[in-house]
């Protein structure tokens, strides 16, 4: 019994001896192939060595166990235990083999693993109990892969001629690092490359590293060629790095918007204001409206359409204005441009009318006025020239009442006469 319960206080000894000596460097577990990636479905061989002078191992099981959160969430061990047997000499070794699953959102990096040994002593040893011991620092490379894409633009439209400042920001989405990347913008294909230009030193930009997650933004100054035509264009874009390349692009549409000349001329009362399409782009729905302003007064509408205007087009609009003061006039302009998108356009046009439409809206109201609060009169003179016309009718109507007594009064006079004869 005394015997026995040596040995098994020799073989915890040698047991601990063997993990220290074990524990004390960084081992990287071997995989049935390299690179592993996430959402690959692998098999992972961890070796175990007797490495106990006179020590016997029988009944081992191994297993492989996540060291922290980290890896037991990107990293599932399928197999729960494997049994390896017996390892009865010094330097006899075995391997178990796992199989695990790494998780599609395992990002790239080295995961942490113990390995649990769980052995008897030798098998004919009466008494031995199982223990287990453990090696720590066993390490599973996962590599990532790197997906770069294009998350925001400043931009979404520009108009012919303009400058404009763009900012593009990048972000790795992927689960790998991209090293060393940099961005090229071309401009010099053939469907952009009399559309947009870049103003400064040159078209590629550095954006560094991205890790999983991160981000960078690059900035430059596009140009838009004052005689572009309206419609979407698309930028291409290079992105590329020590161990990525992709391709994106930029989407901007140039609008369709214009620009638009007033001129006016005066015609007898009218003011008519010539308005005429000076940009590159066509107009539709075209309005204009003279606003409420303390300078000039509209008579009637102070609003009207006057249709489409092509590049080049010009029409007139008539309105009722009298000038009140010497400022410019306020004029505003609605059109709906080649996008679709309706637009408003104000303009000041510089306006001295003749003397006569200066006083056109004060003698039109000073008409109104009287008209309104001269009734009465109006409605006398008018029956004073009808009186004549009236006192006949009712005269006959009087006579034809009584012209049965005038007939018997003349008979009767008639009668007196001859009788004195």
């Amino acid at each position: 019994m005394k015997n026995n319960i040596r040995k098994y206080i020799f073989f915890l000894l040698i047991s601990l001896l063997f993990l220290q000596s074990a524990s004390a460097a960084i081992t990287y577990l071997v995989t049935e192939h390299e690179p592993v990636y996430p959402g690959d479905t692998v098999f992972v061989w961890v070796p175990i060595k007797n490495t106990g002078y006179g020590t016997w191992l029988s009944d081992t099981v191994v297993k492989l166990i996540p060291a922290n959160n980290a890896t037991e969430k990107a990293v599932h061990v399928l197999d729960d235990a494997v049994e390896i047997g017996n390892l009865e000499d010094w330097n006899d070794m075995r391997t178990a083999k796992f199989k695990v699953h790494i998780d599609k959102s395992a990002v790239e990096g080295e995961y942490d693993f113990h390995v649990h040994i769980t052995s008897k002593g030798k098998v004919d040893s009466s008494g031995s109990l199982p223990t287990t011991t453990m090696q720590e620092d066993r390490i599973l490379v996962v590599s990532g892969t790197p997906v770069i894409t294009l998350s925001n633009s400043s931009i979404g439209s520009a108009a012919p001629g303009s400058s404009n400042e763009i900012v593009l920001k990048f972000r790795n989405e992927g689960t790998g690092t991209a090293r060393n990347l940099y961005v090229d913008v071309d401009t010099a294909m053939e469907h952009v490359t009399n559309v947009f230009s870049i103003v400064g030193s040159g078209t590629r930009f550095s954006l560094g590293s991205l890790s999983p997650g991160d981000e960078a933004d690059i900035k430059f100054t596009l140009l838009v060629d004052a005689q572009a035509q309206t419609g979407v264009y698309n930028i291409p874009l290079k992105i590329t790095g020590m161990n990525y390349s992709a391709s994106d692009y930029i989407g901007v549409g140039v609008a369709g918007i214009t620009d638009f000349e007033l001129s006016y001329q005066e015609s007898g009362s009218s003011f008519l204001l010539s308005v005429s399409n000076v940009g590159v782009n066509p107009a539709k729905a075209v309005s204009v409206e003279v606003p409420p302003q303390n300078s000039f007064s509209v008579t009637g509408s102070n609003t009207q359409v006057i249709g489409n205007l092509n590049s080049g087009d010009y029409t007139s609009a008539n309105f009722q204005v009298s000038q009140k003061g010497s400022s410019a006039m306020n004029i505003k302009i609605m059109y709906t441009d080649a996008a679709g998108v309706r637009r408003l356009i104000e303009k000041k046009l510089p306006v001295k009318l003749s003397s006569a439409m200066t006083g056109t809206a004060s003698s039109a109201t000073a008409d109104q006025h009287e008209a309104m609060h001269s009734g009465t009169s109006n409605t006398s003179k008018q029956a004073a020239a009808f009186a004549p016309y009236i006192g006949i009718v009712l005269l006959g109507i009087i006579g034809f009442w009584q012209r049965k007594s005038i007939s018997e009064m003349y008979q009767r006079l008639k009668l007196q006469r001859q009788r004195r004869k």
